[in-house]
């Protein structure tokens, strides 16, 4: 099988299909030989942030010496990136060697009256590779919720990280913060450690404690207090935590609280502070309030919620206040749209929206009513790469361009138009 065939094959199973318990996965995993029993995880749940917090702790596991796999979703550039060791993309041919054998079961099962989704199918392809690379670590990102995500299937992580919780996939997961939280932390189990920030909310904060406490798991809350910024800029952060000096080159405060967390996961870890100060150094998060390029200025960001969006707006007032920026937005129709977008339409001075390749996608022309009821600035243009090109043909009468409200959005344009040469390319 090809890599193409791996991931045709991956696509063509049911993309949506959830289901309350893990027996699919469990089953499917036994078929495989039970790979993720044979790994060290630290699992990572959250609504925002938990992706920036992987890719830290997988660089700097990987600055320590240790193998570290790297399963997230979704994927920006390549969709070989939910698979990594030590930052390396799941080479192509192993890829369809890992997928073939997961495709055999998948279909014996389906025979059988068991039909696997594709996010089961990728998760168990990432166990196999991991296991058969042996790892050393696998940092490991929930793709929903928590409780009943196919990643919750591994029976006892080494450590259990909750990121931000706010409301999101509020037709899954609940419409509550509580409810929300409680399927977070699912991925707490007996006696394991769980690390959370001290900038969650006091009712999430409580879930997370009452859950921690039945469960006989010792809670450590990282203190965003303990770090004391010392230069920051578009680029990055330079700060100071517990009297060591550390580079983090993800921009915004809000990667502050996710670096608190990350670094408090490793010291649980016992990873000596030089292979943090050098990790951190060297992450990578695509679309994440990323500059990619400079001159002229173009900014990415894939915050698609209200939470994640006030992130954005927070780096715009402060790094570009006052500035003329061109905003291109797509979101998907499922999102709270009108509360997310209020954020960031204050900033702007002209808006195309888009339609991103994705049957869940709001169309632009609806999507322009929308804002133009708060800020009469949007025009829809309906191919996200012809609404890039429009944006960057009028730059010289503006200061930046700044794309945000889907990771999808940023998938399709940073391919299309701005990386024409993805990471990894065996």
């Amino acid at each position: 099988m090809t890599n193409i065939e791996a991931e045709n094959f991956f696509h063509s199973l049911d993309k949506f299909g959830i289901r309350l318990g893990l027996e699919n996965i469990q089953i499917l995993l036994e078929r495989l030989g039970n790979p993720q029993k044979n790994i060290k995880f630290i699992h990572v749940a959250g609504t925002n942030g938990k992706g920036s917090i992987c890719s830290m702790l997988s660089a700097i596991l990987k600055a320590a010496g240790f193998k570290t796999g790297l399963y997230i979703s979704p994927y920006v550039i390549d969709f070989r990136e939910r698979i990594q060791i030590n930052n390396e993309m799941i080479p192509k041919n192993r890829l369809g060697e890992i997928t073939e054998k997961v495709a055999k079961e998948v279909n014996a099962l389906k025979e059988n009256g068991v039909v696997i989704t594709e996010f089961e199918a990728v998760t168990a392809a990432g166990f196999l590779y991991f296991h058969k690379e042996n790892c050393d670590y696998v940092v490991l990102e929930v793709g929903l919720g928590g409780r009943f995500d196919a990643t919750n299937v591994i029976e006892k992580p080494l450590v259990s990280v909750i990121a931000s919780i706010s409301l999101d996939h509020t037709a899954v997961l609940g419409d509550t913060i509580e409810k929300i939280a409680f399927e977070k932390c699912g991925i707490i189990k007996q006696n394991c450690p769980v690390v959370t920030n001290s900038v969650q909310s006091d009712k999430a904060l409580t879930v997370i404690k009452d859950i921690a406490k039945t469960n006989n798991s010792p809670l450590y809350i990282a203190d965003i207090n303990d770090i004391k910024i010392s230069e920051s800029s578009i680029y990055g952060t330079h700060f100071e935590y517990k009297q060591n000096e550390y580079y983090l080159p993800l921009a915004g405060f809000h990667q502050v609280e996710n670096v608190c967390t990350a670094i408090k996961t490793c010291e649980i870890l016992d990873i000596d502070t030089q292979y943090i100060q050098t990790g951190l150094k060297n992450v990578k998060n695509p679309a994440r309030i990323e500059v990619v390029s400079k001159n002229p200025l173009i900014i990415i960001d894939g915050s698609h919620n209200e939470a994640g969006t006030k992130a954005l707006s927070d780096y715009i007032q402060k790094y570009l206040a006052n500035k003329k920026i061109i905003g291109i937005i797509g979101m998907m129709s499922d999102k709270d749209i009108e509360h997310s977008i209020l954020n960031v339409i204050k900033h702007f001075n002209k808006i195309y929206t888009t339609t991103p390749a994705n049957p869940r996608a709001i169309n632009a022309d609806d999507l322009a009513k929308i804002i133009n009821k708060h800020k009469n600035i949007a025009t829809p243009v309906n191919s996200p790469i012809k609404a890039v090109k429009q944006a960057k043909n009028e730059l010289e009468n503006f200061d930046a361009l700044i794309i945000c409200g889907s990771l999808y959005l940023a998938s399709e344009v940073r391919k299309g138009i701005i990386d024409d040469q993805p990471r990894g390319t065996k």
